[in-house]
């Protein structure tokens, strides 16, 4: 479910980018591109450790939340599983037009 996300996109996406550079021209489909993909930074901004039993709630006194989720092993194998796709993901949509 979780890596889902990018073949829902490749397949709304390659209908979608034609019509907007008809619509919009480059610039302004692109413009739009990044707008949508803005959108992921709030997505990211959730992905973070779940509290531990007996720690109180709210951010760690010792660490900043930073240090503390790059030293997180599930978050980093999550992190760098999402390099490995990404890293090798064609976008076809972009290239296709």
């Amino acid at each position: 479910l979780v890596v889902s996300g990018a073949s829902v996109s490749g397949l709304a996406l390659g209908p979608l980018v034609p019509l907007l550079l008809e619509t919009y021209g480059w610039r302004g489909a692109l413009l739009l591109l990044a707008a949508i993909s803005f959108n992921l930074v709030a997505a990211g901004a959730l992905l973070r450790p779940m509290p531990v039993a007996g720690e109180p709630p709210g951010p760690p006194k010792d660490q900043p939340g930073l240090v503390r989720l790059l030293r997180h092993g599930p978050f980093l194998r999550y992190a760098l599983a999402f390099v490995l796709v990404d890293a090798g993901y064609y976008v076809p949509f972009v290239h296709g037009e």
